[in-house]
C-alpha cells in the first residue's frame, strides 16, 4: 500500500501504547512498569488504562494492578475533593472501595468524602460494614465529632450533645467533651450548671501533658462564665471557678494571678447586666481572697479593676437615671478609696442631681484639675435638665451658655442644646407663613407648636456620628445621656419629615436646604421663599445645597409634589425629592 501520500495524524500517548511497543516504553519489562513510567511522566489515563488492561489478564500481575489502580483512584478522589468537586471525586472513592473492600484505606477515604458533604449516615454505614477495619472506629468518631459541630451550627442542640456521647463513647477524648460546652455558650442551649459539669468531666480525662487541650478547656470556661453572667447563673459562675487549671504548663503563681482576673470579669459581667449585688460582692470578695496571696504590683492592678467596677455600676445607676442608687455605690467605693478622681467625679455628677448646691461645694476641691471644667460643665447641665423640667427656659439657656464656655467640646452640650431647641419657638414667625404651610398640609407640629426641630435633630446626628465605643466606654456622662438621646431622636422623627445637619462652623446662623434625590434623572427645582424664588437643577443620585439666606417658609415644588420647610438658621435642612 502507498502511504507517502496519507496524511499522518498525531497520536496520543494511550494511542501510541495501544498500537506498538514505541521508544517511550522500549525498556519496559511490563504493563505495570510501562504504567509507572507513564504517571511519572504525568499521563494518568494511560497509567489507569494498563492497570484495568492487566487486571482483565489471568496473570500474577492482576492482583498488583488492581492495588495500583486502587491507590491511582484514591489519590484522584482526595485532589478532586480538595479543588472543591465532590461528586467527581466520589465517583472514584465508591469505585476503589468496590474494586477491594477489604482495603481499610479506601473505606476510610470514602466514608472522609462522605462526611465532608455531611452524608454522615452514609460515612457510618460505610465504616460499619468494614469488620476487621483498623482505623474506622477512629473515623466513626470523627465523624460523630463533625455531626454533632455541624448540629450546634443548626440549631440542633439535643442531637448534637447525643452525637458528641456518641464520639465520646468511642474516643474518651477531653476535647470531644468540651465540644458539649458550645451548645450552651454558643447555642444558649441548657444550663450554666451543666456546661460545667461538661469542663469537669472532661478535666478528668485530660491527660498532663496535652497543653493544646487545656487552653481549650480555659477559653471554655471563660466563655461559660460570659454567658453564665448575661444569663444571671450567679451558682454557675461560682462553680465554674471554682475548679482547679488545669493548665501544667503555666507557673502556678501566674494561674493565681489568673484566676483572680477572671473572677473580677465575671464580676464586671455581672454588674453590666444589672446583677448589682452579685457583682459587687463577688469584686470585694475576689480582692480580699487576693490580698496576700499575690505580689503587691498584682494586687495594685486587682484593686484598681475593683474600683472599676463600683465606676461601671455608677454609670450604668447614672445611665438609668437612678442617682440615688448611683450615689449609695459611691459612698461604698469611696469608703474603700476616698482620693479616687473617678468616682470623686461620678459622685458630683450624681449628687447635682439632688442637690447642684452641694454638687459645687464637693466640686470646689478639684477647681485645680485640670478635669474641672469638664465637671463645671456637667454640673451645669444638670442645673439645665433640672430648669427645663420646671419650665424655666431662659435659666436653662443661662446655665448651657455656661457649659459651653467651660467646655466646648463636650458631647453631652450638644445633647442639651437639642432638648432646649425642640423646646424653643421658631422666632419670626409670620401670618402668611403659618397659612401657607396649613394649606400645604405636608406634616403636623405636636399642638401645634413650631419650635426648632430641625436645629435640634441636627444636634442629635451630631452627638450620634461622634458618640463611639470610646465615648460610649466614658464614665462622665449626664444622667440619662442615652436614653434622652434615644427618645429626643424618636420624638422629633416621628413627626418630622427631614432631616437636617448642623450649618458649617464659619457660617453659624446660615439657614440652607440639602435637595437630596436618590433616583436617576435631572430636573429643576422651584423653592418659594422665604422672600425670593430660587431655581436648581437637581440631578440623579445626589445632593444639591442652597444657601437660602434668611430663615423662614420654604415651599420646594418638585416632581413628588410641594413641601413645606420652614429654614431654620444654623442648620441645612435635608429634603428628599
Amino acid at each position: 500500500m502507498q502511504l507517502k501520500n496519507r496524511r499522518l495524524l498525531p497520536l496520543s500517548l494511550s494511542g501510541l501504547l495501544l498500537v506498538s511497543g514505541c521508544a517511550y516504553f522500549k525498556n519496559s519489562q511490563s504493563k505495570l512498569e510501562e504504567a509507572q513510567i507513564a504517571l511519572n511522566a504525568g499521563d494518568e489515563a494511560t497509567a489507569e488504562a494498563l492497570y484495568r488492561d492487566t487486571m482483565r489478564s489471568k496473570g500474577k500481575d492482576s492482583v498488583e494492578a488492581r492495588a495500583l489502580l486502587v491507590n491511582l483512584l484514591i489519590n484522584r478522589g482526595g485532589r478532586l475533593m480538595s479543588d472543591g468537586k465532590p461528586d467527581d471525586a466520589m465517583g472514584h472513592l465508591r469505585e476503589a472501595l468496590s474494586l477491594d473492600a477489604t482495603r481499610d484505606e479506601s473505606r476510610i477515604a470514602y466514608a472522609r468524602a462522605l462526611m465532608k458533604v455531611e452524608r454522615y449516615t452514609e460515612a457510618i454505614d460505610t465504616l460499619m460494614e468494614g469488620k476487621g477495619c483498623r482505623g474506622c472506629k477512629t473515623m466513626i468518631a470523627v465523624i460523630y465529632l463533625e455531626r454533632g459541630q455541624a448540629g450546634v451550627r443548626d440549631g440542633e442542640y439535643a442531637d448534637a450533645l447525643a452525637d458528641f456521647e456518641l464520639a465520646l463513647g468511642m474516643n474518651r477524648d477531653p476535647i470531644t467533651v468540651l465540644n458539649k460546652v458550645d451548645v450552651y455558650t454558643l447555642g444558649h442551649y441548657g444550663t450554666g450548671a451543666e456546661a460545667v459539669g461538661y469542663l469537669d468531666h472532661a478535666q478528668r480525662l485530660m491527660p498532663p501533658d496535652q497543653v493544646g487541650a487545656q487552653q481549650v478547656w480555659w477559653d471554655k470556661r471563660t466563655a461559660i462564665i460570659y454567658n453564665a453572667a448575661l444569663a444571671h447563673e450567679d451558682s454557675a459562675i461560682s462553680a465554674a471557678l471554682a475548679l482547679p487549671d488545669p493548665r501544667k504548663k503555666v507557673d502556678a503563681a501566674q494561674r493565681i494571678i489568673d484566676k483572680f482576673e477572671l473572677s473580677m470579669y465575671a464580676a464586671s459581667l455581672q454588674i453590666y447586666a444589672r446583677d448589682y449585688d452579685q457583682g459587687t460582692e463577688r469584686g470585694l470578695a475576689t480582692y480580699a481572697e487576693a490580698e496576700g496571696a499575690i505580689p503587691d504590683a498584682e494586687l495594685a492592678k486587682l484593686r484598681e479593676t475593683l474600683m472599676s467596677l463600683f465606676m461601671q455600676r455608677a454609670a450604668i445607676h447614672l445611665a438609668a437615671d437612678e442617682d440615688a442608687a448611683a450615689r449609695k455605690i459611691l459612698a461604698q467605693a469611696l469608703e474603700l478609696d476616698p482620693g479616687n478622681r473617678t468616682l470623686s467625679f461620678q459622685n458630683i455628677i450624681a449628687t447635682a442631681a439632688r442637690s447642684t448646691g452641694e454638687a459645687r461645694k464637693l466640686l470646689a476641691k478639684w477647681e485645680a484639675d485640670e478635669a474641672y471644667p469638664r465637671l463645671r460643665a456637667l454640673l451645669e447641665l444638670v442645673y439645665v435638665r433640672n430648669m427645663m423640667g420646671i419650665g424655666q427656659f431662659t435659666a436653662a439657656r443661662a446655665g448651657l451658655e455656661r457649659a459651653e464656655r467651660y467646655a466646648p467640646d463636650l458631647l453631652d452640650n450638644h445633647l442639651a442644646r437639642a432638648e432646649l431647641e425642640a423646646q424653643t419657638r421658631f422666632e419670626g414667625l409670620k401670618t402668611v407663613w403659618y397659612e401657607r404651610y396649613r394649606e400645604l398640609e405636608t406634616f403636623s407640629y405636636p399642638a401645634g407648636r413650631i419650635n426648632y426641630y430641625g436645629r435640634a435633630l441636627a444636634q442629635v446626628r451630631f452627638v450620634q456620628a461622634a458618640y463611639d465605643d470610646a465615648a460610649a466606654r466614658d464614665y462622665l456622662r449626664i444622667p440619662a445621656f442615652e436614653t434622652r438621646l434615644t427618645q429626643l431622636e424618636k420624638t422629633i422623627t416621628e413627626f418630622y419629615p427631614y432631616d437636617a445637619v448642623l450649618a458649617p462652623a464659619d457660617k453659624p446662623d446660615m439657614a440652607g436646604l440639602l435637595l437630596d434625590r436618590k433616583e436617576s434623572g435631572e430636573f429643576e427645582v422651584k423653592i418659594a421663599g422665604p422672600k425670593t424664588e430660587h431655581v436648581i437643577k437637581v440631578a440623579g443620585e445626589s445632593q444639591s445645597e442652597l444657601e437660602l439666606g434668611t430663615p423662614g417658609l420654604a415651599v420646594v415644588n418638585a416632581p413628588t409634589g410641594p413641601k413645606a420647610v420652614f429654614a431654620e438658621p444654623g442648620v441645612k435642612i435635608i429634603v428628599g425629592i
